[in-house]
This record gives C-alpha cells, sequence and structure tokens, in this order.
C-alpha cells in the first residue's frame, strides 16, 4: 500500500475507534487506516506498527494531528526516526504538514532530536 491512515485515542471507556477521524482519513484517500487505544499506563502502538509495515517504501502515512501520531515530543521523534529509516512520507491534516513536497518538518525534527 501506498497512502494509509493512522490515529490515536485518548482513554476514553466504551470508546474503541473514532468513526469521525476514520471518515477524515479515508476522504483524504488512504487506503486503510489503522489505529490505537492510550491506555493509563501508556499506549500500545501495535495499529502505527501495522500501519508501517502496511507502507511500501515511498509510502505515506496520514494522520489528523500530531497529537493523533504521538502524545509527547520523544514519542513525535521516534515515529519520525522510524518513517525516515523506511523511506516514508507523512501527512498531518492539521495543521497542514506534508513531507512529500516540503521535508522541512522532518528537518526540523532532526535538529530537535539532536
Amino acid at each position: 500500500m501506498n497512502f494509509v491512515g493512522y490515529y490515536r485515542l485518548p482513554p476514553v471507556r466504551g470508546v474503541f475507534f473514532s468513526p469521525a477521524q476514520e471518515e477524515r482519513l479515508l476522504l483524504l484517500g488512504c487506503q486503510e487506516v489503522f489505529s490505537d487505544r492510550c491506555l493509563a499506563g501508556g499506549v500500545v502502538r501495535s495499529g502505527l506498527d501495522r500501519a508501517l509495515t502496511a507502507l511500501e517504501p515511498g509510502g505515506v502515512l496520514a494522520v489528523p494531528s500530531l497529537h493523533a501520531l504521538a502524545g509527547a515530543m520523544v514519542d513525535l521523534l521516534d515515529v519520525v526516526r522510524r518513517l525516515r529509516a523506511l523511506n516514508l512520507d507523512l501527512v498531518v491534516v492539521q495543521p497542514p504538514i506534508d513531507t512529500r513536497s516540503d521535508a522541512g518538518f522532518f528537518e526540523a525534527c532532526q535538529i530537535l532530536a539532536t
């Protein structure tokens, strides 16, 4: 696959997926959407792992927001590192970020990581 979506859900009792976020990513053109649920003890990111595995090199991971991708800066930098290692791009709906046309976001994250 070349274009998949991903989002994290907050720890809200009884909420296991977000139709609004899923629909938003599908309307963006995602072929498949993966998600993870935040738990009190942290986030098990098996959905992110499945999303990255589903993508071919040169593919795109789309997320509704940076918070839907990672809850902390260290987690965000880790995901960006993984995307770069797999030769994948990132599209964020809000704020608008698209590393296919402007790699500045990746470069900024690399500076922060060092």
